[in-house]
């Protein structure tokens, strides 16, 4: 059995997409994150802010993000796009493949998942497997 590690370990490409994806996340994460809790500490309901609520938010914005213009602004900026693996990607793909961003702990369980399963495709986490998506780079010939 092949899995996302054994490509991982060997391919350097692959270990840049993967730096991009984390990268993307952060970013996203921070542009999410880092408004609600100003917003909250300024109101004066720093106590009220469940981090899992900021986490519904972002698995939202990336879910409609991914699904009307392919990535979300960290995808953008570091030039990647979330696909279908077949056609254009729909509402229900780009829901699918971001469920796990509601809470972190289950985005990185997604990742290991997908990287642990015997795939054709090691950019896939576990949930694009699911959803039939992928994530591309397209600012390379081919966009590996």
């Amino acid at each position: 059995m092949v899995t996302g590690f054994d490509y991982l370990s060997k391919d350097s490409v692959l270990i840049e997409h993967w730096v991009r994806r984390v990268v993307a996340i952060v970013v996203d994460s921070i542009l999410i994150f880092a408004p609600l809790a100003l917003l909250f500490g300024i109101i004066g309901l720093s106590w009220l802010f469940p981090w899992w609520w900021a986490g519904a938010v972002l698995f939202l914005y990336s879910a409609l993000f991914e699904a009307t213009v392919g990535g979300t602004i960290g995808k953008i900026l570091l030039h990647l796009k979330a696909v279908s693996v077949q056609g254009k990607m729909n509402s229900s793909q780009a829901l699918m493949r971001n469920i796990a961003k509601v809470f972190p702990p289950f985005l990185l369980l997604d990742w290991i998942i997908g990287m642990a399963v015997d795939t054709n495709d090691p950019r896939q986490k576990w949930t694009d497997q699911l959803a039939r998506t992928s994530v591309i780079v397209y600012d390379r010939p081919g966009g590996t």
